[in-house]
């Protein structure tokens, strides 16, 4: 792409942003080190006042009333062996089963996800993390 239109795009994307726009997130991992990571990326990114990270465990995980779950759980590529993450799939599913007030944007390499999660997506869209193909799923 060339440098003029990225540059232009850049700006473009900036003068759109809205500042006076109500919002707060909450993100949470097991490993202290991705959390503090995390909060530094978000003061980085100038967002650090309305993000903040925690150490938590998934089965400890609860929202506000009609909140907005993103979560980009181990793939069990790198950093869980295949059946722990199929295991916190499940796990993660029967946790949110009642949480029909929330959105939940689950991105996830594996085919099966649904079937481990227990239920089927409202929608699903295909990218790529890297090279490795991966699926939004989304419930509404």
């Amino acid at each position: 792409m060339p440098a003029s239109i990225w540059a232009e795009q850049r700006q473009k994307a900036l003068s759109e942003v809205r500042t006076d726009a109500a919002f707060e997130g909450i993100g949470y991992d097991i490993d202290p080190a991705a959390v503090a990571l995390a909060n530094a990326n978000a003061k980085l990114a100038g967002v650090g006042e309305r993000c903040r990270f925690e150490v938590a465990d998934v089965k400890d995980f609860t929202a506000a009333d009609a909140a907005t779950v993103l979560t980009n759980p181990p793939y069990g590529e790198r950093m869980l062996e295949q059946r722990s993450a199929q295991q916190l799939m499940r796990q993660f599913g029967r946790h949110l089963r009642f949480a029909d007030g929330w959105k939940k944007y689950i991105i996830s390499s594996e085919p099966e996800f649904e079937h481990y999660f227990g239920k089927q997506a409202t929608k699903k869209r295909k990218l790529y993390n890297g090279r490795l193909q991966c699926n939004v799923y989304m419930y509404f």
